[in-house]
């Protein structure tokens, strides 16, 4: 497995704060748990954040290659949020000392992922000087203009919030949302390009966070929340008072005020007195990571009444502690409670019909059984280990592609079967290298003479000699789309062995043997790829390889993506003429051995780097339609659609192994 140098970068609160008090919260959860599942994977974690304390200068976790280093922006002492903004300068110079020290010790960070919109505005010209990747997330975007209620977002805390999350959203190389909601949200409000925007959604960690046998007895409900007005945990309250007395249970409000909303917790305590619930509700303050999964094991319910949430991690972790949540539908609580499993979204926050639901759940002890069961095993589908690498496909997508190549200076050589398939397979790959400025050659065995041809205009096409000619038209506006620099079919010199004559290498043609074993067709020609012996074919491809001085070759693994036998010949002919040429050798992951790869299992072994590249769908989406013989882009629902009527998902990644 590759590693990274990650400098994340915190501002405003350190991921060490406990949640729940002052500004502490979701985001501070899930910064210091993706770092420590990153740190875990062998990869190399620092997080900036700005010093409100006395503490050391550098702060070891865990004794994994993880670390928190404080920087100084303003008085080492605790702020309101809405003051840190004004020492940002202090903290960017403070930053840029640091990664120049890191720098000069052969030590400098392969990326930056900047936390919150004042991190963001920290980081970014740090990482423009150094020529350092920047990734942004955001956890909360505020609201703007005249549409500042709740529902949209929190109030901005500083006038230079609005600019500064604009800027974060269009200058980042990659922003990184926790949800589908903040990722439509940093596209529509903050201008983000929808190709540079992707998803990871947070985790949860099952040592600390599982359920008991039962619930506590006598019942209770949780509301576990940073006090201010945009968790809405009035409506908590409120709605207790809408249960019946007979079944009312006992409301634990767990979290604490920050210094800008002060008055609020003493606001939630006049309306418990006016309710006449004091006996009913009680305030414990804000809690650890270990007892506030004490406290949500032993809940009946757990209610999240946010006016709006990015994620909801706490919806995650209530039911992975088999609390069924009741919650708003709102944002990403959309996503982090599925609904009628895990728990219930209510569409009204009106406090009479979210008692009406308490009350209707603790009367049925059969449904709430079900929901504890569901919420269990939802939860159990998100952890950090898996929230982690996907983070990592999204550093690698953005870092120079020549931290997993090797030393060199001469192209990187892909070896595939026919014209279309360097698109379809590999087209975001090659897009990615050529755009990091790495020279890009293909060679291409065959003509794909065999292949059909999408119904429609160049139907006619078919099984006539004119076919080979319009591929090789459409394979040419493929490679400028993806900016390959160098092009030839396998057996026309250079990619021939010297002394030997100029061949060609027919498309084999495929026929299914069994449900998961293709062969070539019957009829396959005497010179048809799989037909001739693989130690010809490498001949001819190595001797390319040393022609051009490649850096690399890259071609399928022993898959070859869905079997066709010309792919797996690809395959075959590309182990044998990495090692006749001397270079390092990649195989580009089949699509099941790319899903298993990315949920940590056997697959994920050895030198393997899996790249999220959405920022080159357009270039890909291009080359796609050069195609337009073999495939036919279906741009609305995402997918190719090939001359059979077989869809298949465009896919702006790639997963590769070195294998030589």
């Amino acid at each position: 497995m590759q590693h990274l140098r990650i400098a994340m970068v915190s501002l405003h609160t350190s991921p060490l704060a406990s949640p729940g008090g002052s500004d502490a919260g979701g985001m501070n959860v899930v910064v210091l748990a993706q770092a420590k599942a990153l740190a875990a994977a062998g990869h190399d974690v620092t997080i900036f954040t700005r010093r409100s304390d006395d503490a050391a200068d550098v702060v070891s976790v865990d004794g994994a290659p993880l670390a928190v280093r404080y920087l100084p922006a303003g008085p080492p002492t605790a702020l309101p949020k809405s003051e840190i903004d004004q020492h940002i300068p202090e903290f960017a110079a403070a930053l840029r000392d640091a990664v120049a020290l890191l720098a000069d010790s052969g030590r400098r960070p392969h990326l930056f992922h900047s936390h919150h919109w004042m991190s963001g505005v920290a980081a970014l010209d740090v990482a423009r000087e150094f020529g350092i990747p920047h990734l942004q997330s955001f956890h909360s975007i505020a609201a703007t203009g005249h549409d500042q209620e709740l529902s949209k977002g929190e109030p901005p805390e500083s006038p230079a919030r609005v600019p500064g999350e604009a800027r974060c959203a269009q200058e980042s190389d990659l922003i990184v949302a926790v949800s589908r909601a903040e990722a439509r949200t940093a596209i529509r409000r903050l201008g983000a390009d929808p190709a540079r925007v992707t998803v990871v959604r947070p985790g949860v960690d099952p040592s600390v966070f599982f359920p008991a046998e039962r619930p506590a007895e006598p019942a209770y409900l949780v509301a576990a929340a940073r006090l201010q007005p945009l968790k809405g945990v009035d409506l908590a309250i409120e709605s207790l008072a809408h249960v019946s007395d007979d079944v009312r249970p006992r409301l634990l409000v767990a979290g604490a005020g920050s210094a800008d909303f002060a008055d609020y917790e003493t606001e939630l305590r006049r309306l418990v007195a006016d309710l006449g619930l004091d006996e009913q509700v009680e305030f414990v303050g804000a809690k650890g990571r270990a007892e506030l999964a004490d406290l949500l094991r032993g809940a009946t319910l757990a209610l999240v009444p946010s006016h709006s949430e990015t994620y909801g991690l706490i919806a995650l972790e209530s039911a992975a502690c088999g609390a069924p949540v009741i919650a708003w539908k709102a944002g990403g609580l959309v996503e982090a409670v599925r609904d009628g499993e895990s728990g219930l979204l209510l569409e009204s926050r009106e406090p009479a019909e979210w008692g009406a639901t308490i009350e209707r759940l603790l009367r049925d002890d059969a449904r709430l059984t079900q929901l504890r069961e569901d919420a269990v095993a939802h939860a159990a589908e998100r952890t950090w280990e898996q929230s982690a690498r996907e983070l990592a496909e999204c550093y690698w997508g953005v870092a120079d592609p020549s931290l997993w190549l090797p030393e060199g200076d001469g192209p990187v050589v892909f070896l595939h079967a026919h014209p279309d398939d360097e698109t379809i397979q590999t087209g975001a790959l090659i897009r990615h290298l050529t755009a990091a400025g790495q020279r890009v050659d293909l060679l291409t065995a065959t003509r794909g003479e065999r292949g059909g041809v999408v119904p429609g205009p160049l139907s006619h096409l078919e099984g006539t000699p004119e076919l080979e000619t319009h591929r090789r038209g459409e394979l040419e506006r493929a490679i400028d789309h993806l900016g390959i620099a160098e092009h030839r079919f396998l057996g026309e010199p250079p990619a021939r062995a010297a002394d030997e004559s100029p061949r060609r290498y027919r498309d084999s043609g495929m026929r299914w043997i069994t449900d998961h074993l293709a062969g070539p067709a019957e009829d396959a020609e005497a010179d048809a790829f799989t037909s001739t012996s693989v130690d010809e074919a490498a001949d001819d491809v190595a001797a390319y390889l040393r022609a051009v001085g490649a850096r690399a070759l890259i071609s399928y693994d022993a898959f070859g993506t869905y079997g066709h036998p010309d792919h797996v010949r690809c395959h075959e002919v590309a182990a044998l003429a990495a090692v006749l040429a001397g270079v390092p050798l990649y195989e580009v992951l089949s699509p099941e051995v790319n899903q298993q790869a990315a949920g940590g299992g056997e697959a994920a072994e050895g030198e393997l780097v899996l790249m999220r590249l959405g920022q080159h769908r357009e270039a890909l989406v291009e080359a796609l339609r050069a195609h337009a013989s073999q495939v036919s882009v279906d741009e609305e629902a995402g997918e190719i659609v090939h001359t059979g009527g077989q869809r298949e998902p465009i896919e702006a990644s790639a997963g590769v192994r070195r294998v030589r």
